[in-house]
């Protein structure tokens, strides 16, 4: 699958470097696939087959390229329906939405473009379809690398709602998400503020509420991506639901179960915490990882996250240009070709000792694997993170399976477990926060493209040497049939 995937990277990057004319790009693409068919036997055929790959990630990214149905800031009646809970920002908040319809010269027109919202008004909120005259501006952001990146996302534009400019609006009869009813549990045993938007965080999926000083910390500290639910935490629920399900592989073909239920489980955290791209591929990957990970095999593991990126590609080829898929798959390759080897030699260790040296291990390598790319995309080495990584890790642990027991308990038992929650959360902002504040917690400086390139070359080549010389021989024996 890694064959497969780096010829339809390829595409999606010609895409965007040059405009071939799609009738030309169809035609060489029927061609290479069936020179690929009728070649097979042949080592020619790799070549059809490579061109077929990069020229079909081409004709993908060219189909799947969102576009706006209307133009750019022409004052537009349209209707908006806002698809997320506003999150409060200095004077405004801001919100996903999608533009449903709009006019123009009393025609009227269907639409599903997903935008940005900037909310200046108290009437609206999640769920309301709002009528405006405004404009579609194509500018989502003031910081060119943002805004590209949620145009990337999916999203074609911007809109302004305000008091001024609202026609009409009204409360649809929406279902809240399993991710909305999951915050509305939250709220009800929440207790401290900066303590329970973490909590709020790492278990829905909603950074709504975090103060702009502990979203600065840790940004500093290089422990963002605590807050953004991600391979992390359901790694997390994925150890803990296979920990909890021991018991089933003393039962006939119980083992089976337990990769069916844990799947299940991941699939629904992840739709409890919004679906987000790192989200989505984490769900999709550990999905897929679920058995090859039961027999620790790092080369099952490796062609199931090739094979989950590749269809999490062609789904939507703007992931590729997503930092947080970027970062999503570095981790994972990190986990599965260093820390998976490394995870081998705490065999001797049992229950809690085992899982915290693993803990450790995890966050080790994930670190070490995102490291370069934070320094070229954020302008900083997060120092602190080698650090803290691994020991954070252990209050994630805490916070995320306390939180989940206060939104599947009853009422009573819950309020013990936000608490402990909270109180894992308090201590770990009490840490980011004070280790934000010394002076080597980052140190500002940008890797150039050939550093970055340099850095992962060497942690490839570093794999490759272990690996060969880790690698078990394999014999095989000749059969002899006159015996």
């Amino acid at each position: 699958m890694l064959v497969m995937l780096v010829p339809f990277v390829a595409g999606i990057l010609l895409y965007e470097s040059y405009a071939l004319p799609i009738a030309a790009v169809l035609g060489a693409l029927g061609v290479c696939g069936l020179g690929a068919w009728l070649l097979i036997p042949r080592k020619i055929a790799w070549l059809y087959t490579a061109t077929a790959t990069l020229l079909l990630g081409y004709t993908i990214a060219e189909l799947r390229a969102p576009r706006p149905s209307l133009d750019y800031d022409t004052p537009t009646r349209m209707t908006l329906r806002i698809e997320s809970t506003p999150a409060e920002r200095e004077g405004y908040r801001t919100a996903e939405g999608r533009i449903i319809g709009w006019e123009a010269d009393d025609v009227s027109h269907r639409a599903d473009d997903r935008v940005t919202l900037w909310i200046r008004s108290d009437s609206v909120g999640y769920g309301d379809e709002v009528t405006i005259d405004g404009v579609l501006k194509e500018r989502i952001s003031r910081f060119e690398s943002y805004d590209r990146l949620q145009h990337r996302r999916g999203r074609v534009g911007g809109v302004g709602i305000s008091d001024r400019n609202i026609i009409s609006y009204h409360t649809t009869e929406l279902r809240p998400s399993l991710q909305q009813r999951a915050i509305e549990r939250l709220i009800r045993h929440a207790g401290d503020t900066s303590s329970y938007a973490v909590v709020e965080a790492m278990v829905a999926g909603s950074r709504r509420l975090m103060p702009a000083s502990l979203r600065e910390a840790y940004s500093t500290t290089g422990l963002a991506h605590l807050m953004a639910v991600s391979g992390l935490h359901l790694g997390i629920v994925a150890v803990v639901i296979n920990l909890l399900l021991i018991p089933l592989s003393f039962v006939r073909h119980g083992h089976r179960a337990a990769n069916l239920l844990t799947i299940v489980a991941l699939w629904l955290f992840a739709a409890m915490s919004g679906m987000s791209p790192s989200v989505t591929r984490a769900a999709l990957m550990l999905s897929i990882l679920q058995l090859a990970l039961y027999s620790s095999s790092r080369y099952s593991s490796l062609n199931a996250l090739s094979a989950t990126a590749l269809l999490m590609l062609v789904y939507r080829p703007d992931y590729l240009y997503d930092i947080s898929f970027q970062l999503s798959v570095l981790a994972v390759a990190g986990i599965i070709l260093w820390a998976l080897p490394v995870m081998r030699t705490t065999r001797g260790l049992h229950g809690p000792m085992r899982m915290v040296v693993v803990t450790l291990i995890i966050g080790a390598a994930a670190t070490l694997w995102t490291l370069p790319l934070v320094s070229y995309t954020f302008g900083n080495l997060p120092i602190a993170s080698i650090v803290l990584t691994p020991a954070v890790m252990l209050f994630a642990y805490i916070i995320i399976i306390a939180g989940i027991a206060t939104l599947i308990l009853p009422t009573a038992i819950a309020s013990t477990t936000a608490a402990i929650a909270e109180w894992a959360a308090g201590l770990q902002n009490n840490i980011v926060e004070y280790a934000a504040r010394l002076p080597i917690a980052e140190l500002r400086y940008t890797m150039t493209e050939g550093e970055v390139v340099l850095c992962y070359a060497t942690y490839v080549a570093i794999t490759l040497l272990v690996w060969g010389i880790n690698r078990k021989k394999v014999v095989t024996l000749s059969y002899d049939d006159t015996e």
